[in-house]
């Protein structure tokens, strides 16, 4: 079953059922299309294009998105220049906002503002052309066309007669095509470029179009009277600073990296930038290294009316001395197929030492190791968050090792865990080992009709439904290392039908759901899992802790899980399946990790630790 994401929800409210027809789509009416107010940053629309394009459009706009074949027609493919040839921007703007129905394309005017639409535009553009072509073009234009028409196409150049367009203009820009832009040239002066090819006039015409919109390649940052200041210190009394330490800023707008910044401390360990962009919508993550280790300040913002921030940078000295490392909170989730347990946990390390675990050796793996996670014997389809198996951690019989450093603080590691454990008949005990102390555990078991769960050295706290599924609760505070035994009885066996599987459901868990052991995403779309998973990674980003490098892939894989994870969020708020505190909530924390992955996919690797 292919994975339904943002456009496929909407898709589905508007495709006819059999012996109806579709309403006509509207016509293409230019004065339905305001003008953008600031030029268009195709950076800025990068993430809701993988949110709300995508799905259909593809990634790179090659039309061949995961529901492109759901539709009536190929969709429009960006990538294609000559798909994009006799299109002008305003008429995407239109068919964005205001739909195309014929085609089952969804209007974006309630999702999405008129600005954010401009941003989805300039990106969805950008598809089709290249650096290397705008860069030749400009080449071009300087030799041939500024004469007239100006350094920056305002029609102000020292030859220029009185009536030459302005390209920058953007109510002028948008409602013109390249194919138009190209006769109009050839009508105006066609000896000028008499010489050049097709692909060279085209490589001028991207170039122009350049005046009115910023590519994917331009970084959206604007300088300002920001100023962001303050000090690296050491959080080990024998660690002795580095002189001259390197401090790096970077900004991010909209959630996507934007500009990088570096400077030298002083003799007191100071740092300062300044000329910073302000506004909400801009914020930035100052940090230093250590020992090959990264740590990070929590995140900055700057207004109109703050818009200088102190801020402070911890760096702590190694060990590999592991006293003092606890799990300062474990979540703990198992749901149900017939014949197997569905497995997750969250787990957030913490060290009460004041220096960076780097790790000890084990028998059976070539690295020192850090933090460790249990799996019971027969558990399958083992995945972890921003890791494998073979790669970053590593399993020895029922452990499973973490291999990146953990360092001083509260929650300053967190791990998601995944597993089925596939069983017969109807009963099963489930171990599980905590090798640290434990501050706080919650168990959840999802419940079912004949279910008998016994629970040693826990406290029951009741039951409650989330998501149209009922959960049984359990907690605990202050557990030494331990070992716990949880016995099910009345479960459903293999070849069994799930009761609480709505009538012609296959397996795809309540409506509104996925999968349990979905690959994209920790646990149910949505569900009670989903909102503790966000909450913590909230929680730990707020305050710089985002825990270990994955690999860039890795990244570039929880990034677009994270959008379709997004974009499913709102089809649901959209559907009415939640309502706006709860819709809002969800959305801010995923959107949170989002800055925390735009970060390492940057900087390459994620920032290990931040004051709090």
């Amino acid at each position: 079953m292919p994975l339904i994401i943002a456009i496929a929800a909407m898709v589905s409210l508007i495709r006819p059922t059999a012996g109806q027809e579709l309403p006509p789509s509207p016509q293409f009416d230019l004065a339905q299309v305001p003008p953008p107010v600031d030029r268009p940053m195709a950076r800025l629309g990068q993430t809701l294009y993988l949110e709300s394009c995508a799905p259909c459009h593809g990634e790179q706009g090659n039309g061949d998105g995961p529901t492109a074949a759901d539709l009536p027609t190929p969709p429009t493919r960006f990538a294609d220049p000559q798909a994009i040839w006799s299109l002008s921007p305003a008429e995407l703007f239109f068919t964005t906002k205001f739909g195309r129905i014929d085609k089952l394309m969804p209007p974006w005017e309630n999702r999405l503002t008129d600005e954010q639409i401009w941003q989805v535009v300039a990106y969805a553009w950008s598809l089709h052309t290249s650096q290397a072509e705008v860069a030749a073009g400009a080449e071009l234009y300087a030799q041939s066309c500024a004469q007239c028409h100006g350094e920056q196409g305002r029609g102000d150049g020292p030859q220029a007669s009185v009536d030459l367009p302005d390209f920058a203009d953007p109510a002028y820009a948008m409602a013109r095509s390249q194919a138009e832009w190209l006769a109009g040239w050839q009508s105006a002066h066609p000896e000028v470029g008499a010489g050049w090819s097709q692909a060279q006039q085209q490589q001028v015409l991207e170039y122009i179009r350049t005046f009115s919109y910023g590519p994917a390649w331009e970084s959206p940052y604007r300088p300002g009277p920001g100023v962001i200041q303050g000090q690296v210190v050491a959080g080990t009394p024998d660690l002795t600073l580095s002189p001259n330490l390197t401090v790096t800023l970077r900004a991010f707008l909209g959630f996507e990296p934007v500009a990088t910044f570096t400077t030298t401390v002083d003799d007191q360990g100071r740092f300062a930038f300044s000329d910073l962009a302000v506004g909400p919508e801009v914020v930035y993550l100052a940090s230093a290294s250590t020992a090959g280790i990264t740590y990070s300040s929590p995140v900055l913002a700057l207004t109109e009316e703050q818009p200088a921030q102190e801020t402070t940078i911890t760096l702590y000295a190694t060990t590999d001395d592991p006293t003092g490392v606890r799990i300062d909170r474990a979540h703990w989730i198992i749901d149900f197929q017939p014949g197997a347990l569905l497995v997750g946990q969250l787990i957030t390390f913490g060290s009460e030492n004041n220096r960076t675990f780097l790790g000890r050796r084990v028998d059976g793996v070539d690295v020192p190791v850090t933090a460790s996670l249990f799996v019971p014997p027969g558990a399958e389809e083992i995945s972890l968050e921003n890791g494998v198996l073979g790669g970053r951690f590593r399993q020895v019989g029922n452990q499973i090792y973490d291999t990146v450093p953990i360092v001083p603080g509260t929650g300053t590691r967190q791990l998601v865990l995944r597993y089925r454990l596939p069983y017969q008949g109807t009963s099963l005990t489930l171990p599980q080992e905590f090798a640290y102390p434990v501050t706080a555990l919650n168990l959840l078991v999802a419940d079912l009709p004949q279910l008998e769960v016994q629970v040693e050295g826990l406290t029951g706290v009741g039951s409650q439904e989330f998501q149209g599924r009922t959960y049984r609760m359990w907690q605990a505070d202050n557990l030494p290392a331990t070992r716990l035994e949880l016995d099910f009885q009345g479960l459903l066996p293999p070849g069994a039908v799930d009761p609480r599987q709505p009538q012609g459901n296959t397996g795809m868990g309540p409506v509104g759901t996925v999968p349990v052991l979905a690959p994209w995403m920790p646990w149910a779309t949505g569900g009670l899992v989903g909102i503790l998973l966000a909450g913590v990674l909230l929680w730990s980003w707020r305050r710089g802790r985002l825990g270990a490098p994955p690999q860039p892939d890795e990244l570039r894989q929880r990034q677009m899980a994270l959008l379709q994870h997004i974009a499913r969020l709102d089809d649901r708020y959209a559907l009415g399946e939640l309502d706006q505190q709860t819709w809002q909530q969800q959305r801010a924390r995923l959107k949170a990790e989002l800055l925390a992955v735009a970060t390492a996919l940057e900087q390459n690797s994620l920032p290990d630790h931040s004051t709090p």
